[in-house]
C-alpha cells in the first residue's frame, strides 16, 4: 500500500515521516501556493533527510543482471555530464553497436532517443552529474568552447575576462539571467543552454531536443521538470553512471558484458578494478585508459565550494529537481559497486578510500556523506572493510 508523504520539489521523505529506504511511496509536489499536488506517479522513496545514515537496499536486477556486448547499446548524451567519454568509451572496447555513433553528435531528450533516434536497442544508458558542478560546466561550455563561443556571439553572455575572478562574476551573471524561475522566467539560453534542471528535463521532457525550455510546455513544469516522472525514466535505464564515479562505473559496466566481452574491458578490469590502484604509465594497445573527452582549455577549478556563496546558492535554486534525481542515482550506483566488490561480482574493492576522501567536501553542499553512504551500502551486503 503506497504511502503518501508531502515533497517539496521531490524528496520523497522528509523530517516529519519517516520511511524505509525505497518503501513504496506515491510523491506529492509542494506548489508555491502551498497547495500538495499529485502528478499520479508512484515511487521509491529517497532516504529520509532526518537520518544521519541512508542505508540503501541491494540494487535492482536491471541494474546488475549481464548485458550482451553483441547487443545495441543506446547512451543519451546529456551535455557535460560525460555523455561524450562514455560513447568514446564504449565505441573503444570495441562494441559493434552503440547509438548514437558520434560521441560529438546531436543531443536527444531520453524520450526522444529511447522511442525514435535509438528505437529498438536492447539496453538504454544515461549519465548523470552533480549538479553544482554540472551547472559550472555548462556555463564554462558556452564561455570557452569553439562552439559555445559560436553559439553565443551576438548574445549579451557574459564574458569579461579569463581569470578565475572573471568567471566568478561572470558566472553569477549567467545564473542571474535564469532567475526568478516560474511564470516570470527567461526562456533565452544564449543560444547555448539553459540550465534549470538541465539533467531532469532530460529524463522528463516529450520533446526531441532539450538544451532550453522554449519547445517545453508552458506548464508548472517547464522550469522544474516532473520528478516523478523523471524518476521512473531514471529507473528504466539499464545503466546509470554518474560523473563523479567514472572509473568505478566503468568497472561495473566492463563486469556486466560478462566473459563475452571484449579483450580490452576484460583487461580493464583485471589491471585496474581494484584498490589501491596500480600505477599503470604506459597505456598502449595492452592496457584501457578512462576516456576523458575536453572541449576547452579555460575555466577548470580544482574545487567548486570556493566559488562564492551567493553563485551557490542560485545553482540550489535552478537545480533543485536535479538534486533530488542525482542524490538517488548516487545512492544506486554507490549499492552497485558495493555489489560489484562483494563476493557476487569481483570480491574485492574497487572504490578506493583515496576517490571517498577527494569526493566527500566536494559533494558535502548535498547533505550526505559519500563516506556514510558507502559503509552502509557495504554493511547492508555484509561486506568487510
Amino acid at each position: 500500500m503506497a504511502v503518501h508523504v508531502l515533497a517539496t520539489f521531490g524528496t520523497c521523505c522528509i523530517a516529519e515521516v519517516e520511511c524505509a529506504a525505497y518503501e513504496p511511496c506515491l510523491l506529492l509536489r509542494l506548489r508555491p501556493d502551498g497547495v500538495a499536488v499529485d502528478d499520479g506517479y508512484e515511487s521509491r522513496s529517497a532516504p529520509s533527510r532526518s537520518r544521519p545514515h541512508h542505508t540503501l537496499p541491494p540494487p535492482p536486477d536491471n541494474r546488475i543482471r549481464e548485458l550482451d556486448p553483441n547487443g545495441t547499446f543506446s547512451f543519451v548524451h546529456i551535455s557535460k555530464a560525460a555523455g561524450s567519454s562514455w560513447i568514446a568509451s564504449l565505441q573503444g572496447l570495441p562494441l559493434e553497436k552503440v547509438c548514437p555513433k558520434r560521441n560529438n553528435g546531436a543531443e536527444f531528450s531520453v524520450e526522444y532517443q529511447t522511442r525514435t533516434h535509438c528505437n529498438g536497442s536492447d539496453y538504454h544508458m544515461v549519465s548523470l552529474r552533480s549538479p553544482r558542478h554540472h551547472v559550472w560546466s555548462l556555463f564554462t561550455m558556452c564561455k570557452y568552447s569553439d562552439w559555445g563561443r559560436n553559439m553565443t556571439n551576438g548574445t549579451a553572455f557574459p564574458r569579461s575576462g579569463t581569470a578565475e575572478t572573471d568567471d566568478e562574476r561572470d558566472f553569477e551573471a549567467f545564473l542571474d539571467h535564469f532567475l526568478p524561475l516560474g511564470g516570470e522566467g527567461t526562456v533565452d539560453e544564449y543560444k547555448c543552454y539553459h540550465p534549470a534542471n538541465y539533467q531532469s528535463r532530460h529524463l522528463d521532457a516529450r520533446v526531441k531536443r532539450a538544451h532550453g525550455v522554449r519547445d517545453l510546455p508552458h506548464d508548472e513544469y517547464r522550469f522544474e521538470p516532473n520528478l516523478n516522472h523523471s524518476l521512473s525514466v531514471y529507473r528504466d535505464q539499464d545503466f546509470v553512471p554518474v560523473v563523479e564515479l567514472f572509473h568505478e562505473s566503468s568497472c561495473l559496466l566492463y563486469y556486466r558484458l560478462g566473459p563475452r566481452a571484449p579483450a580490452r574491458a576484460l583487461r580493464y578490469l583485471d589491471q585496474r578494478c581494484r584498490c589501491p590502484q596500480p600505477d599503470i604509465r604506459e597505456g598502449g594497445e595492452d592496457v584501457l585508459e578512462p576516456v576523458h573527452i575536453t572541449h576547452h582549455a579555460f575555466g577548470h577549478r580544482q574545487d567548486l565550494r570556493s566559488l562564492p556563496q551567493s553563485a551557490l546558492d542560485k545553482v540550489a535554486i535552478l537545480t533543485r529537481v536535479d538534486r533530488e534525481v542525482y542524490l538517488v542515482a548516487l545512492g544506486e550506483i554507490l549499492a552497485e559497486v558495493a555489489w560489484l566488490e562483494s563476493p557476487a561480482g569481483l570480491g574485492r574493492r574497487v572504490l578506493c578510500d583515496e576517490a571517498i576522501e577527494k569526493l566527500e567536501p566536494e559533494l558535502a553542499y548535498l547533505d550526505r556523506s559519500l563516506a556514510n553512504l558507502y559503509r552502509d551500502t557495504t554493511d547492508k551486503l555484509m561486506l568487510g572493510p
